[in-house]
């Protein structure tokens, strides 16, 4: 009777250790290939970001993100096919979803075929500022924007973080003229587009740390002054120089920054840079002195914490001027904005937004 009784119960403990191993080794399969999902997915997730940041640097262009985003999630061990892009906030931003089905292993044993991942991120371009919005610029709190002299000619919108005095006459403003403060006009044959008084306040960008990580990249940084006499110099990398520079009748090339930490001084006649060419003229901490007769720069004149003086007559400027103050002294002085001078500027920064 005992004998029997043991056999019986040696039966159940096999049974019972059969199913227990069994139970195991499904929790062993789940825990395996529930970690391979895991993993999977934090992979992914990372070549999502990473690609949605290079994307982002070349928005708004469309199809040109397009391409890099193919490119990066090729270079991050996957494929075009394993991702969707869309565009919103008017091409500002780039959305990238990804898909990723995992076969299981060990879990088929369970009934369990497979998993999918589906992580996402965004990513979107931040402007470099508003204060390049206007072709002529003055950031001052406290000291006002004077337009003295005749036959000035700005295209393009003028704004100031106090007040705007016009002087003189045959001066035109196509775009707006706007004010912190007031706007006086005294004078005969000054056309302005609209005036706009106790506008909002504008701050101006410091982009001063990515020029010169980028001329650190390119190798061009010099310390001390320097005068750029001749012809050709290459702006497509931009040239850092701790100390002042002086411009003598060059010609620039490319589309790029020229940056001085002091006093940018442009002397002479027939200064100039060709129409295809777009530099941004940025003194950090001095001034911008521009003397001569009929110099023409195409580009942006850049002095955030400086003063901007243009001396002499028939100077023009195919870009921005752009300062904490700015002075007018002569005559027939234009400022001619576009869009091409917006491309000698750093890109707007990028960051992840999901």
């Amino acid at each position: 009777m005992k004998g029997r009784l043991f056999k019986n119960n040696q039966g159940s403990v096999m049974v019972l250790l059969a199913l227990t191993m069994t139970a195991l080794m499904g929790c062993c399969a789940l825990v395996f290939d529930t970690g391979r999902v895991i993993l999977e997915k934090e992979q992914l997730q990372n070549a999502l970001d990473a690609t949605c940041l290079a994307a982002a640097q070349d928005l708004p262009n469309t199809t040109k993100a397009t391409a890099t985003a193919n490119h990066y999630i090729k270079l991050n061990g996957y494929e075009p096919s394993d991702i969707a892009i869309t565009f919103s906030d008017a091409n500002k931003t780039i959305n990238i979803a990804g898909t990723k089905k995992i076969q299981y292993v060990f879990a088929q044993v369970l009934g369990l075929e497979s998993a999918t991942v589906r992580p996402s991120a965004s990513a979107t371009t931040e402007s470099i500022g508003a204060a390049f919005n206007y072709s002529l610029f003055s950031g001052s709190k406290n000291s006002f924007l004077p337009l003295n002299g005749s036959d000035h000619y700005i295209a393009g919108s003028v704004h100031a973080n106090y007040k705007i005095i016009i002087n003189g006459s045959e001066q035109t403003i196509t775009g707006s003229c706007e004010a912190v403060s007031t706007i006086t006009i005294n004078g005969n044959k000054i056309k302005v587009g609209a005036k706009i008084p106790y506008a909002p306040f504008v701050e101006m960008p410091d982009f001063s740390e990515t020029i010169k990580a980028q001329a650190e990249e390119a190798g061009q940084i010099y310390v001390g002054n320097r005068t750029f006499n001749g012809s050709n110099i290459n702006v497509d990398a931009p040239i850092y120089v701790q100390g002042h520079v002086t411009v003598n009748g060059s010609r620039f090339t490319g589309k790029g920054c020229i940056f001085a930490t002091g006093d940018i001084t442009f002397n002479g006649s027939n200064l100039n840079n060709s129409s295809d060419d777009a530099v941004c003229f940025y003194s950090q901490k001095g001034d911008i002195i521009i003397n001569g007769e009929n110099i023409k720069l195409n580009g942006i004149v850049y002095a955030p914490r400086g003063s901007i003086t243009m001396n002499g007559a028939h100077q023009t400027v195919h870009g921005r001027v752009i300062g904490k103050e700015v002075a007018f002294n002569g005559s027939n002085n234009r400022i001619i904005s576009g869009t091409s001078e917006l491309a000698s500027l750093p890109a707007g920064s990028v960051k992840l937004i999901k």
